[in-house]
């Protein structure tokens, strides 16, 4: 055997052995992230169908974001600009998702604009619900607590 097939194979088996770890299989989801998922993906829906306002209200309903009015404002106006600054939305990808505890997510968007895509960072929290209401009555105690996007998309990769 020639060294040129040896170092082939030997390249081949180390690549093998030394590639990253599978990921999980699909049919191990996360219930509360597919929920939060679908709350993201349609607060992106309203977002490029021109109605950012909505689109922010319904996704802050009921968190402690949505009661600092002029910081929405700014969030709504600065969102109402990526079509003028990156061009119309192609599409939009969840990037990261990740659970610090048991009520707490991580998500992280990559939104795909036509000239430039932009990294969304969303945190959401469980907050806690008492204990004498019945489980079917309590309803979704997620609440947006971080919200922020950003064209460093380095820090979707981290």
């Amino acid at each position: 055997m020639s060294r040129k097939r040896i170092l082939t194979a030997v390249l081949l088996v180390i690549g093998f052995f030394c590639r990253p770890p599978m990921l999980p299989a699909q049919g191990t989801s996360d219930p509360d992230i597919e929920l939060l998922d679908r709350k993201v993906r349609q607060f992106f829906e309203g977002l490029s169908n021109d109605d950012a306002q909505a689109a922010f209200q319904q996704l802050l309903a009921g968190s402690q974001l949505a009661k600092q009015t002029d910081a929405v404002k700014v969030l709504v106006d600065k969102t109402r600009e990526l079509k003028a600054k990156y061009g119309e939305v192609r599409n939009f990808e969840q990037v990261a998702a990740k659970r610090i505890g048991k009520d707490v997510v991580l998500l992280r968007y990559l939104y795909q604009c036509e000239h430039f895509p932009v990294a969304w960072h969303l945190i959401f929290y469980r907050t806690p619900s008492r204990g004498d209401v019945p489980e079917e009555e309590k309803g979704d105690t997620w609440r947006v607590i971080v919200l922020r996007f950003d064209t460093d998309l380095e820090s979707l990769a981290r």
